[in-house]
């Protein structure tokens, strides 16, 4: 957003919890800025007052991510920017908390994208798209893209990718990801779709996500370490059976010519596997085995990262 983020003078002060909640407007915050603060903090504020702020923001309210959201893409992408680069000067002072906090505002807009134009989806995949703090998985130069519904990259070779949130939510759509499942996730990345299924299954569901690269494994494993039902594992996709045969739902984040036989063959049945298939033109592809039979459907066109694999 335009101006600075909150000066740590406003933020650090010591007062009585009566006295945060009724701080005056910081004169140098811009006026987007200080309208967002005064949604932030519209239930409690007294109209004889005027414009509030909220002390530290420890959670916004409906008001301020409905705020946000009206808010041109630009200014939400500079002031998460400016954040960003506040956090990595070291000038801590609570801004973790600020700039998820403003990611998550900045991040109900793509929700709403998300479920117009590729909808619907089950309210609880939306609601993971909402809630996991996408800025943690992408590179510190692209928090300032971080809530926009387009892949980033992971490297500088454009080899691996964090996908669109999109792209995510569809594969967990065709696969009817739900609460309590075990997922087996096949291309890790920096965690972002293993967190995104982490959320969906909830504590009574799992995952269990396999990297062909070990610096992406070892930046996955960082920014998974809270999620106890998750485990990043270092290997080759392809030949990964062993570790999951028998699996009732998995999900290929990279696209493949076409389908491995090891993979088809650790497929039980019931069970569901959906991956972007094709080399010129990719398809989203859900295999299912039915009573012994394996059973193919279409569901689209896509655009993957090609597969790492060296076999």
């Amino acid at each position: 957003m335009g101006g600075r983020p909150p000066s740590k003078q406003t933020r650090g002060q010591t007062t009585s919890p009566g006295a945060a909640r009724r701080r005056p407007v910081d004169n140098e915050r811009t006026a987007p800025y200080v309208h967002l603060d005064a949604a932030a903090n519209a239930p409690r504020a007294s109209p004889a007052e005027g414009p509030t702020v909220a002390s530290p923001p420890v959670h916004f309210t409906v008001a301020f991510r409905r705020e946000m959201a009206r808010l041109p893409a630009a200014q939400r992408q500079e002031w998460l920017s400016q954040i960003a680069s506040t956090m990595a000067r070291g000038e801590h002072d609570g801004q973790p908390l600020e700039l998820g906090e403003v990611a998550r505002g900045c991040r109900l807009s793509l929700v709403e994208a998300v479920a117009k134009q590729l909808g619907p989806f089950d309210e609880r995949h939306l609601s993971a798209l909402l809630e996991v703090p996408r800025e943690r998985f992408v590179r510190p130069q692209d928090v300032a893209l971080s809530a926009d519904d387009t892949p980033l990259p992971l490297d500088t070779t454009g080899l691996a990718t964090i996908s669109a949130p999109h792209a995510y939510v569809l594969s967990f759509r065709v696969l009817r990801l739900a609460p309590g499942d075990s997922l087996v996730e096949l291309g890790t990345g920096s965690g972002y779709g293993a967190a995104l299924a982490a959320w969906i299954v909830g504590p009574k569901g799992h995952v269990l996500t396999i990297e062909i690269d070990p610096l992406l494994a070892r930046w996955a494993r960082d920014t998974l370490r809270s999620e106890p039902n998750v485990l990043v594992v270092d290997g080759d996709a392809e030949s990964s059976t062993p570790f999951w045969r028998d699996a009732k739902k998995i999900v290929v984040t990279f696209a493949i010519e076409s389908l491995p036989s090891a993979w088809l063959e650790a497929l039980p049945d019931g069970g569901k596997l959906v991956a972007p298939v094709g080399k010129a033109e990719q398809r989203l592809v859900l295999i299912e085995r039915r009573r012994g039979v394996l059973v193919e459907t279409d569901h689209g066109a896509v655009r993957y990262v090609k597969n790492r694999s060296t076999r």
